[in-house]
């Protein structure tokens, strides 16, 4: 059990979920924030109290900073069992299920979610493709995830795109599972993340395998060195 993963799912979910126009993060912070002002009036000349609220309202913003800074997830590359034999390739834009964290598009808006319930394909281009499915949701009976953000959402990339693969564990939530983490460039000025997250071993190693099958010569390289196959 992960309590840090445990946490940045919570953090993530009050910061996804709205009440009122406004995050339930923002909403708790306004309570914790009212509270201390409360036992500042109440128990003067008393300090004690007000120091001890103001103690945990300063802890609170320093865990929703560090949770943003580490996009709500924690990855640490591990190499897990390999295969008992070769992974089966994947098929012509063959959809595999499974769940991924990254910067996702659609209809030029972008938006960053964690642990988003998605299928991965490979199209005829070889372009890799995740499809991510935002669903209705509601948190603590009163957040409800914003409606405009229902629906699909997309990762497109190329795999000269790609500068880094990872195997790893991946915590968002109680349960650890293993991952992929893809660092790719859509561009000259800046990288991005996606993390793969998969339930079995198997699936894992047949996405691995088609991403490696035309990723950069060095790419492949490094990502070959860190995982016994």
């Amino acid at each position: 059990m992960s309590l840090r993963g445990s946490l940045l799912k919570l953090l993530y979910r009050l910061r996804r979920h709205l009440w009122g126009g406004w995050p339930l993060s923002r909403w708790l912070g306004l309570l914790l924030l009212g509270c201390l002002l409360l036992a500042f009036l109440h128990y003067w000349p008393v300090f004690w109290p007000a120091v001890l609220l103001g103690g945990v309202y300063g802890l609170y913003l320093l865990l929703l900073v560090w949770a943003a800074r580490s996009r709500y997830v924690r990855f640490q590359p591990v190499s897990p069992p390999p295969p008992k034999q070769p992974p089966r390739p994947l098929r012509r834009e063959e959809l595999i299920r499974l769940r991924a964290s990254g910067w996702f598009t659609v209809e030029g808006r972008g938006r960053y979610y964690a642990d988003l319930e998605a299928d991965f394909e490979t199209v005829g281009t070889r372009e890799h493709i995740i499809l991510g499915r935002v669903t209705p949701s509601r948190f603590l009976g009163v957040g409800r995830w914003p409606a405009d953000e229902w629906g699909w959402w997309y990762i497109f990339f190329q795999p000269a795109m790609i500068c880094r693969l990872e195997v790893g564990r991946f915590c968002h939530g109680s349960q650890p599972r293993w991952a992929i983490h893809v660092v790719y460039a859509p561009d000259q000025e800046a990288e991005e993340s996606i993390y793969l997250v998969f339930d079995e071993l198997l699936p894992l190693w047949r996405v691995w395998a088609d991403l490696l099958a035309d990723a950069p010569q060095e790419v492949r390289a490094r990502a070959l060195d860190s995982v016994w196959m």
